[in-house]
């Protein structure tokens, strides 16, 4: 089940920003993997959640990339499939199953586009801009499809952004992750606020438009937009 939802989602990502030409079901890392990597990323990385991590780098001038999910997440997304409807039971693990799978499409179509310096600070904020908008959107489109019509109410909209935004805290003791994750996190509330009011077709052409910027441009970009 994990497996097809994986695609399913990386499909839809595909689908609206680009293909990236591999299939990320083969970059899944088992947990002796994971807990490599993770001693090798160093203290900072130890204070990110460990539900879900994409660990990136460049070697010989290409990508290299994998993901891992922790066994909670795998559990709780095989009882409670979001293709059967999302509640308390499931929404944490599929907004972790959807943040790092989005991480791993940006990046690899951000290094198509010639972005060789993957571990600088802004090209790690825009991959965690990216995925809190990108999740929210997903998540609608989830809900939607059980409503009746198949629209997403403003009831809808409130439960997902406090499950996307009021949950990420910023709380860590490396003052540089404070950051990040405090400004992504209020940017992309500013933002999906913004996508809201529009149609599908021009909320479509906007969020192709916002990923092709760089990250300094999507906070100006962002900054700029009229409140409510």
């Amino acid at each position: 089940m994990t497996m097809t939802l994986l695609r399913e989602i990386q499909l839809l990502l595909e689908r609206t920003y680009g293909e990236t030409g591999v299939n990320f079901e083969e970059f899944l890392l088992s947990p002796s993997r994971n807990r490599t990597l993770s001693e090798m990323a160093g203290t900072s990385a130890a204070q990110i959640s460990d539900l879900g991590r994409v660990f990136l780098r460049v070697v010989g001038g290409k990508l290299r990339l994998g993901i891992h999910y922790d066994a909670s997440v795998i559990e709780a997304l095989e009882k409670h499939n979001p293709a059967y409807g999302l509640g308390d039971d499931n929404i944490l693990a599929f907004m972790v199953f959807i943040e790092e799978l989005d991480h791993a499409v940006h990046a690899a179509l951000k290094f198509h586009e010639g972005t060789r310096n993957i571990h600088n600070e802004q090209f790690v904020r825009d991959l965690e801009l990216q995925a809190k908008v990108d999740t929210y959107l997903i998540l609608q489109k989830y809900c939607a499809f059980f409503n009746n019509p198949q629209r997403v109410t403003d009831a809808d909209r409130r439960w997902l952004k406090a499950c996307v935004f009021d949950h990420d805290t910023g709380a860590f003791e490396d003052p540089r992750l404070a950051r990040r994750y405090r400004e992504t996190n209020k940017l992309a509330r500013r933002y999906v606020a913004h996508l809201d009011r529009l149609s599908r077709k021009r909320r479509t052409a906007e969020i192709r438009q916002f990923r092709k910027l760089t990250y300094p441009q999507k906070r100006d970009r962002v900054a700029a937009l009229r409140t409510w």
